[in-house]
């Protein structure tokens, strides 16, 4: 009787992980998003496994969700309370931080920008000068589009190393 060999080839999923995240950032940033960097140091990841499959959950843990809102854009009928302090704070960081506006004039900005808001909702139609790729929403799905390209990658690359 001859003994049976085993071997097993593992795929670190924790590589494919932080390509995929790293993938979604960098689409975020080319559609013009990463103005202060939290969305991206925000996300993080969860593998989880079954017995028959891997999943990899990519997580927004920004206070606000603020990926998902970016992601889908809003609807000006969605947008009930344009004024609302947190808005208006954010706007305003935003004036300062896109535009280098004073104190002063970024308030005055953020209240003009929610105005716009209200009336043709997120992102508004001129923000598309700050995208390198012309959109300003579903950057999840533009850089899904590459993710089978990337995880194929990172197992042959696995596979490639493991058999030498």
């Amino acid at each position: 009787m001859g003994l049976i060999g085993f071997y097993i080839r593992m795929i670190d999923f924790t590589d494919i992980a932080e390509q995929i995240k790293k993938g979604i950032a960098d689409e975020w940033q080319s559609q013009g998003h990463d103005l202060t960097g939290k969305f991206r140091e925000g996300m993080t990841y969860q593998i989880k496994n079954t017995a028959d499959s891997t999943f990899i959950f990519i997580l927004d843990n920004t206070d606000s969700g603020y990926g998902k809102i970016i992601n889908e854009g809003v609807r000006a009928d969605q947008i009930k309370y344009p004024y609302a302090r947190a808005r208006i704070r954010g706007l305003t960081m935003y004036a300062k931080l896109r535009m280098g506006a004073s104190d002063k004039d970024a308030v005055s900005i953020a209240f003009a920008i929610a105005t716009k808001h209200a009336k043709e909702g997120m992102p508004l139609p001129s923000s598309k000068r700050f995208s390198k790729t012309g959109n300003r929403t579903h950057f999840v799905e533009d850089a899904e589009k590459r993710f089978k390209k990337i995880i194929e990658n990172s197992i042959a690359k696995q596979l490639e190393w493991q058999s030498q």
